[in-house]
C-alpha cells in the first residue's frame, strides 16, 4: 500500500486539497484498484481516515472539510490555513461547529478551534505572515477571514 500512499501524495502535491470524489478520479489515472474493490472512494476514503488515524501528525494527510484531504504541513499553522481555504472556499463567516471542533482534533490532535485565545493566535501569525488579510471574531464560535 505504500505505492498508493505515495500516488494519493502526488495527486494532492498539485492541489491545495481534493474533494473524495476528484481525489479517487485522479488517483485512478495512477494506481491501479484490485478488481476485488467495488467502491474506489469509500477504499480510498477508509485507506486515508486509517492513516490519519494511526500516524496522528505523522499521516501524510490531513482532513479539512467533508470528504475534502489535504497534504499535512510541517507547522500547524500551514494545516489551519488549509483547513481554512477548503472551509471558507464558498463563505468568508466561519461559525465553529461541532464537525471543526474534530477536524481540530484530527488536525493538531487537540482541540484548538474550542480554545478561542490559542485559534486567535493562529490568525494573528496567519496575518502576520501574509497568508490571510485579516479575520474579525464576531462571537466565540465565530470568525469572518479574509483572504
Amino acid at each position: 500500500m505504500q505505492n498508493l500512499t505515495k500516488t494519493i501524495k502526488n495527486v494532492l502535491n498539485n492541489h491545495d486539497y481534493l474533494h473524495l470524489y476528484a481525489l479517487t478520479q485522479l488517483v485512478k489515472n495512477e494506481w491501479w484498484f484490485d478488481k476485488s474493490i467495488i467502491n474506489h472512494e469509500d477504499f480510498l476514503n477508509n485507506f486515508i481516515l486509517e492513516d490519519i488515524k494511526i500516524n496522528k501528525t505523522s499521516s501524510t494527510f490531513i482532513k479539512v472539510w467533508l470528504e475534502q484531504y489535504a497534504l499535512r504541513k510541517e507547522s500547524d499553522l500551514e494545516n489551519l490555513y488549509s483547513f481554512l481555504k477548503c472551509r471558507l472556499s464558498t463563505f468568508i463567516f466561519w461559525e465553529i461547529n461541532h464537525h471543526d471542533i474534530n477536524y481540530s482534533n484530527e488536525l493538531f490532535w487537540k482541540d484548538v478551534f474550542s480554545e478561542n485565545t490559542t485559534l486567535l493566535n493562529m490568525l494573528e501569525k496567519l496575518k502576520q505572515s501574509g497568508k490571510i488579510a485579516s479575520f474579525t471574531p464576531i462571537t466565540e464560535k465565530q470568525v469572518i477571514v479574509w483572504f
